[in-house]
C-alpha cells in the first residue's frame, strides 16, 4: 500500500509527537518543517557557555498515562529528591558516585516543587495556602478581612462569571485578587482582568477552589496528608519530572528517533502558503536555504500561529474569517540570564533558596518573574554559582522587547537589586532569549475565535494542534494529548477537528492561576 505523504509544521513538542506517532504506523511519509534551526519550539533548551535557559519553565507532570510513558521511552526516569541522591552543582565537583552522576546526567529527574510569591520583601507559598505563616506576614487587620472575602465568595458568587476579575474574585475573594492577582495579571498580560476573558481561568485554574484551598492548608498544618499524586490538582503537585539539561533535552531525542524511522525533517524551513482546492490542502510552500520549495501532502498537521496559518491560506479565506484571524492577539516574552556569585535575599531559611520560580508582585518593577535554574537541575548550570532568568513580559516592538541586550541586563540587575534579591557586584555574565508569540491571548478578538474553528471544518486534510495551532494556552502535556488526538482522527478516516478542541477542558487538570 502506498504511504499517505503528511506535512508536520512545527517540530515542538505537539509536532514532533505527531510525526513520531504516524512515523511508527510505517503507513506515512513525513515531513516535518520547522521555521527554527532548533526544534522544540517554546520548550526548546537554549545554551549560553555551559548555562541552560528553559525558556518558559516546563515542568514534566501529566494526568495522561500515555503522556507518562511516552515520556519514559525517551529518557529513564531517576528520584533525585531522596536524601541520598540528592545532586547539586556543589557535590558534583565534590566527587559524587560517577555512577550515579552519569545516570542523572542522562535522565529525566524526580525534581521537588518549591514556587513563591515575592511581595513586599516577604515570601508567600505559590500555590497560595492559608497558613499562620501568611497570615502573620499579611497582619491580623487583611487577614481578617481575606477569610471574610474567601467566605463570601465561596456562598455569594458572582453570577455570571463575565471576565478574570470575576473569576479571581470569585475563587479567592476580593482582598487576595487585589492583593496577589490584579497588578500581576496587568504586568503579565498589559491588560486589566476585566479586559481578559474568563475561559483564561477556567482553563487554568478551575479546580482550586476554597474548599480545596482550605483543606490542603489543614493537612498540610497537621501534618496529616501531601498532595503527591496524580489525582491532585495540578497546581497541588510536590514533585515533577525534569530531563537533566532542559526540556529541548527530550524533544532533540525525539527528533533523533523520528529521523531513525525515516521522518524528514528540514530546519530553518518558514511555511510562506497554503494551497486550499476543493476544500483541502493541496500544496505547500516554504522558504529554506535561499530558496523556495513545494509539495503535495495528503494531510497536513499545522502547530503554526493561527494568524500566520490563515495568512497563509490568502484569498482562499473568506475576508471576515482573515480579519479575525490577523487581529488575534499575542503575549510576546523575553528573558534575561543571569550569571551570579550568589544571591542574597533569603535569609529567613538561612541556606540557598530552593524555590524553580519566583513571582515578583512588586509594581514598581517590571520583572514579571524569577527562574533559578540551579533549582530545576543542578546540570544546567556551569561552573558553579547562581544561574537565574529573570522573565519579562512585553509586545514585539514595545520598549522592553526593543531594548538592546545590555541595557535590558543592566534593567534585571538593578530591578531585582532594588528589591533585595541579588547584589549588582556579584554579577558575571549575562545573555537575553526573545521568544515572540509565546503566550495566545484570550483578549480582543479572542471572542469571535468560533468562526476560524468552523472554517477550518471546511478544510479536510488539515489539523490543528498546540498551543499556537489551536490558540489555547496548553501545557506541553496538553499540546502533546492534542499531537495523539490528530493521529488517532487521521487514523479514523475522521475529519472533524471538534475533538481537538476538547482537550483540557476538563474540570480537574490545570496548573496554576498565574
Amino acid at each position: 500500500m502506498e504511504k499517505k505523504k503528511v506535512i508536520v509544521i512545527g517540530a515542538g513538542p505537539a509536532g514532533l509527537t505527531a510525526a513520531y506517532e504516524l512515523a511508527k504506523t510505517g503507513r506515512y511519509d513525513v515531513l516535518v518543517l520547522e521555521a527554527d534551526h532548533q526544534v522544540g519550539g517554546i520548550s526548546r533548551t537554549i545554551n549560553y557557555k555551559g548555562n541552560l535557559i528553559d525558556i518558559g519553565g516546563h515542568r514534566f507532570f501529566s494526568k495522561s498515562d500515555q503522556v507518562l510513558e511516552w515520556w519514559a521511552q525517551f529518557l529513564p526516569v531517576i528520584d533525585t529528591t531522596q536524601d541520598h541522591q540528592e545532586i547539586t552543582y556543589h557535590n558534583r565537583t565534590k566527587g559524587i558516585d560517577n555512577l550515579v552522576l552519569k545516570s542523572a546526567e542522562n535522565a529525566m529527574l524526580i525534581r521537588p516543587r518549591l514556587s513563591r510569591i515575592y511581595f513586599k520583601q516577604r515570601m508567600y507559598d505559590y500555590p497560595l495556602k492559608i497558613s499562620l505563616k501568611m497570615m502573620l506576614n499579611l497582619g491580623k487587620k487583611r487577614s481578617l478581612r481575606m477569610m471574610r472575602d474567601l467566605i463570601k465568595s465561596w456562598l455569594f458568587p458572582i453570577r455570571p462569571e463575565k471576565n478574570l476579575e470575576d473569576f479571581y474574585i470569585n475563587r479567592f475573594g476580593n482582598e487576595i485578587y487585589r492583593m496577589f492577582f490584579k497588578d500581576y495579571t496587568k504586568k503579565v498580560w498589559g491588560k486589566a482582568c476585566k479586559d481578559i476573558s474568563a475561559e483564561w481561568g477556567r482553563q487554568r485554574v478551575k479546580s482550586l477552589n476554597v474548599p480545596e484551598l482550605v483543606w490542603n492548608s489543614l493537612t498540610r498544618m497537621l501534618g496529616i496528608g501531601r498532595f503527591t499524586n496524580r489525582n491532585a490538582s495540578r497546581s497541588l503537585i510536590e514533585k515533577f519530572l525534569y530531563p537533566a539539561k532542559g526540556p529541548g533535552m527530550l524533544w532533540e531525542k525525539v527528533a533523533s528517533e523520528c529521523l531513525v524511522m525515516g521522518v524528514e525533517l528540514r530546519q530553518g524551513a518558514h511555511v510562506r502558503q497554503l494551497s486550499v482546492e476543493n476544500g483541502r490542502i493541496s500544496s505547500v510552500c516554504w522558504h529554506e536555504g535561499g530558496g523556495d520549495h513545494s509539495a503535495s501532502p495528503d494531510l497536513v498537521l499545522s502547530t503554526m500561529p493561527l494568524r500566520h496559518l490563515f495568512r497563509s491560506m490568502g484569498d482562499a479565506v473568506p475576508p471576515a474569517v482573515a480579519e479575525v484571524a490577523s487581529n488575534l492577539e499575542y503575549r510576546d516574552f523575553l528573558i534575561v540570564g543571569l550569571k551570579l556569585e550568589r544571591l542574597c535575599f533569603d535569609s529567613e531559611q538561612g541556606h540557598d533558596i530552593r524555590d524553580n520560580w519566583i513571582y515578583i508582585q512588586d509594581k514598581g518593577v517590571k520583572v514579571g518573574r524569577l527562574q533559578l535554574f540551579n533549582n530545576w537541575s543542578p546540570f544546567m548550570v556551569s561552573g558553579g554559582g547562581q544561574w537565574i532568568g529573570a522573565e519579562y513580559f512585553c509586545d514585539k516592538g514595545d520598549n522592553l522587547w526593543d531594548m538592546r541586550d545590555e541595557d535590558l541586563i543592566r534593567l534585571a540587575l538593578e530591578e531585582l537589586a532594588s528589591i533585595g534579591i541579588l547584589e549588582t557586584d556579584k554579577f558575571v555574565d549575562g545573555t537575553v532569549v526573545r521568544c515572540p508569540k509565546a503566550y495566545p491571548s484570550y483578549t480582543g478578538i479572542y471572542t469571535d475565535i468560533q468562526c476560524l474553528r468552523d472554517h477550518m471544518e471546511t478544510i479536510g486534510n488539515l489539523y490543528p494542534m498546540g498551543r499556537n495551532g489551536l490558540h489555547k494556552y496548553n501545557n506541553q502535556d496538553h499540546s502533546m494529548l492534542t499531537a495523539f488526538k490528530a493521529v488517532e482522527l487521521i487514523e479514523r478516516g475522521e475529519t472533524s477537528k471538534e475533538e481537538l478542541w476538547t482537550v483540557n477542558t476538563e474540570d480537574d487538570y490545570h496548573e496554576s492561576s498565574k
